[in-house]
């Protein structure tokens, strides 16, 4: 499983991780992927993105990965696509009243539109303005 963590980009679901291994281990349950996934987040070699606030998405954290890089991510609040973020501008935050806390990270989440769900709702604006205009 951390294979094929570290081999996507997308930041997958465990689901989307089940899928992958099952085509190797066929019996692989989903509770066991989830049992994995949790062991690798408490060793440090896996970390969660909670985009929205929904089902977990996950990324490798592990040395030699290139994805143990600290980032942020975009998240498009369309299609919930999920984007590294390497912006230097982000890299000097920090917590001046962290309430007691004691902080282990700051990830910043951006939310917006990515530029395929743009583009798609351009379309189907255009395509909406043809059809007003050719009723009148």
């Amino acid at each position: 499983m951390p294979e094929a963590l570290a081999a996507s980009r997308e930041h997958p679901s465990a689901e989307d991780l089940h899928r992958a291994v099952r085509k190797r281990i066929p019996h692989l349950s989903l509770a066991t992927v989830y049992k994995n996934l949790e062991a690798l987040r408490d060793i440090g070699a896996v970390s969660d993105v909670n985009a929205l606030h929904e089902h977990g998405r996950y990324e490798a954290a592990l040395p030699g990965t290139g994805a143990g890089t600290p980032h942020h991510h975009l998240v498009c609040v369309d299609c919930r696509k999920v984007v590294d973020l390497h912006d230097s501008g982000l890299d000097d935050l920090r917590v001046t009243d962290a309430k007691g806390f004691e902080v282990r990270a700051l990830k910043v989440q951006v939310e917006g539109v990515c530029p395929e769900c743009a583009a798609r709702k351009k379309r189907q604006g255009a395509s909406a303005n043809k059809t007003v205009n050719a009723s009148r």
